[in-house]
Parts: structure tokens; C-alpha cells; sequence
């Protein structure tokens, strides 16, 4: 194992910008995930929407319309309303050593994975945690 290639998920789970935060949260909710790419119709990564900009943005709802509201607001407002557009990507072909430092040095839970302007795939801090514990399994 050397590259992103080699570690990341490739059976990805993405919304579309038109798609409802009530949709998001419940994906979430069902899939047990905290971080969802948000695609165009040709795949392309366009953003990316995360638990926590999803609880930003309820909380902002909350704080307009009340919580007896919020699921209707939800159901209402589209994901690009709350979505980060502004992301870093990573390539297939960069070094997991690379990866991995980015992550110790930065605060990100995810990084989509990008080759010729598609998503490919999603990296996360978890993907190593579940490579540490297989070669700590393989060693014994």
C-alpha cells in the first residue's frame, strides 16, 4: 500500500446540490457517515457537505423558524444552501504518506478523491485507522 488509491472507499455515497438537507441528514443518519460529496450530473465534485456544517446550518434554521419547524425547513432547504464549495481534493496516485500528514496536520474529516475532474473516491482518517489495525492483526 502506497498510494490514496490503495486505501480509499470507492463505494461512495453522494447527494446532488438540489437534494433536500432532510435527505442528507437522514443518509447520515442511515449510513452511519459524517461526510458526503456532493456531485454535478458529470460527476464532478462540487462540494462537500459534513455533520458539521449540516448542524450549522440547523442550528441556523432553528434560530429563524423554531424547532417546531426545522423538519419542514429541512425538507425545503437544498444541500447548496449548506454545503462547503470550497474543499481540498487529493489524486489516486499521491502518496499515503502524504495523505496521512495531511491529516494529522489539518482538521479535515474527509478528502474526495479526484481524477480527470471526477469523483472517485473518499479518504478519511478512518481508512488509516482500519490499515493500522490490519497490520497490527497481520503482526501477531
Amino acid at each position: 500500500m502506497n498510494t490514496v488509491a490503495d486505501l480509499m472507499t470507492t463505494d461512495l455515497i453522494t447527494l446532488r446540490e438540489n437534494d433536500s438537507l432532510a435527505k442528507a441528514k437522514a443518509l447520515m443518519h442511515e449510513k452511519n457517515i459524517r461526510n458526503i460529496p456532493i456531485i454535478n450530473d458529470e460527476g464532478e465534485c462540487v462540494g462537500m457537505l459534513t455533520q458539521r456544517e449540516y448542524l450549522r446550518h440547523a442550528f441556523h434554521l432553528v434560530s429563524q423558524f423554531g424547532t417546531q419547524h426545522i423538519s419542514k425547513k429541512e425538507q425545503q432547504t437544498p444541500i447548496a444552501n449548506a454545503m462547503n464549495k470550497d474543499i481540498l481534493t487529493i489524486s489516486p496516485e499521491t502518496e499515503l504518506s502524504m495523505a496521512a500528514e495531511f491529516f494529522i496536520e489539518n482538521k479535515y474529516g474527509c478528502l474526495p478523491v479526484i481524477q480527470n475532474d471526477k469523483l472517485v473516491g473518499i479518504l478519511t482518517p478512518v481508512d488509516f485507522v482500519k490499515l493500522a489495525l490490519k497490520m497490527l492483526n497481520e503482526s501477531t
